[in-house]
């Protein structure tokens, strides 16, 4: 078994001389083992080892029993030891979930805190483990992907060398050079999901193939090739179809229908990712997803769990955590006045010479009015039911909503997208959108109304 782990850890370059590693031993029997097969290389190899055990504080004395094991062994072998305590029941009950995991997610926490910046966390995953980890994934109807032998935890660089062994070489390696362990009396319980496949099905796969954990572990890395692959063309496209901003990400829907299927439940994945938004189940939400976003409504909304919503208006999606509420203004305007509204945009008034206005270049952040020709104060606020302009150019009024349909203004902008008004309620314009007959250059006293849409 050495010299195939030894011949697996330089092919995938897992370790090299006067590497630190920290070893993750819990006493039982794989762990043991790793630790013992690493001690075996520490001289040649110029390695630095620590040890590391955790107390999951489950069993009583018994944990601590374990822990004290591990510190005598790894004391015999003058190899450093710590000790790390964590309260996994406390952790399952305020969190509420299961205690596998509670201790999964305590122990990876401990060990980041303890593993240097360039050290690397050993763990003694071996092919058992590996083809229980995918057919575990197989089961749920997730891409069977095993473990990798080098992986990027956050700040910790995990390694596993004895994926290319077996549980049965593990215990004959154990024998062989007398070994001592503890045997975790959880690990015979078929309570828990791995242990149900440890003991149910791994026996009969080996016996349909004896040499299924190095099967496991090419198919492991073909997979893992083309999800790789797949992942950085869907990055590729997704960038440039998209925006990613805090808090949200817009894209356009026809240039997303676009994509092959495959890049379009990655994009949907890297879009959860980046709203840190947990997608255990996002093939099924990618489901619904796209039922939704193919839909004919051109203004609709579909809503997740943990506060995720897609708007969709015409070709533009957008997702999101934030929240839209309407939020209703009306905000006086007199000459001089600047305000900042809800919508992040600004407005301004401004008095103006007829010499000065021939000069303006009329665009929609700007319209220019006669002084006399309206009642003050004005007034910038929200749309409200029956508005309607008198459009500049045009015969007869115009209802406001119509306008924002025809301008494909997103449903949930309209609520806070300003209207100005005189004191009677005339709409005299609609920032960026439409002018009413309101605007000319007849008078000699004019006001300009200007919109900047910069929310810095």
């Amino acid at each position: 078994m050495e010299e195939q782990v030894k011949q697996f850890i330089q092919e995938q370059g897992l370790i090299h001389k006067g590497d630190e590693l920290y070893v993750a031993v819990s006493g039982g029997v794989d762990s043991m083992a790793l630790l013992h097969l690493l001690y075996s290389m520490q001289s040649e190899w110029n390695l630095s080892l620590t040890v590391l055990t955790v107390d999951h504080q489950l069993r009583g004395e018994e944990s601590a029993a374990d822990s004290l094991f591990v510190a005598n062994q790894a004391a015999d072998l003058s190899i450093p030891c710590r000790v790390l305590k964590v309260d996994t029941k406390a952790y399952q009950q305020k969190n509420q979930t299961g205690v596998q995991e509670a201790a999964r997610i305590l122990r990876y926490d401990a060990f980041a805190k303890e593993v240097s910046e360039s050290g690397k966390l050993v763990l003694a995953h071996h092919g058992d483990d590996q083809v229980e980890t995918m057919f575990m994934r197989l089961s749920k109807g997730v891409l069977p992907r095993g473990m990798d032998a080098s992986k990027q935890l956050d700040a910790l660089h995990v390694i596993r060398p004895l994926l290319t062994v077996s549980k049965e070489q593990i215990k004959d390696y154990v024998n062989q050079h007398s070994i001592s362990f503890r045997e975790d009396p959880s690990n015979a319980s078929d309570h828990y999901t791995r242990n149900r496949f440890r003991h149910q099905l791994l026996p009969f796969v080996q016996s349909e193939n004896p040499n299924i954990h190095n099967s496991a572990m090419d198919l492991h890395h073909e997979l893992s090739e083309d999800h790789q692959m797949l992942n950085e063309w869907a990055e590729e496209r997704m960038g440039l179809i998209s925006q990613f901003c805090e808090q949200k990400v817009t894209f356009s829907i026809n240039s997303f229908k676009a994509l092959p299927l495959p890049l379009q439940r990655r994009g949907f994945h890297l879009i959860l990712n980046y709203l840190s938004v947990s997608n255990q189940s996002y093939r099924h939400d990618f489901q619904s997803f796209k039922m939704w976003l193919e839909s004919e409504a051109p203004n609709s909304e579909w809503t997740l769990r943990q506060g995720l919503k897609a708007i969709k208006s015409y070709d533009t999606c957008t997702v999101t955590t934030q929240t839209f509420e309407p939020n209703s203004y009306a905000i006086p305007l007199n000459v001089g006045d600047m305000h900042r509204l809800p919508n992040g945009w600004t407005i301004q008034v401004q008095e103006l010479s007829s010499e000065n206005s021939k000069t303006i270049d009329l665009n929609p952040h700007i319209v220019v009015g006669s002084k006399s020709d309206v009642t003050w104060p004005l007034t910038v606020r929200t749309r409200r039911p029956g508005d309607r302009i008198r459009p500049k150019g045009l015969n007869g009024h115009k209802k406001v909503k119509d306008i924002f349909i025809d301008e494909k203004v997103p449903l949930h902008e309209r609520d806070t997208w300003p209207v100005v008004t005189d004191a009677d309620g005339r709409v005299l314009w609609i920032p960026l959108l439409k002018q009413s007959d309101w605007a000319d250059l007849s008078d000699t006293h004019h006001i300009i109304l200007s919109i900047d849409e910069s929310e810095s």
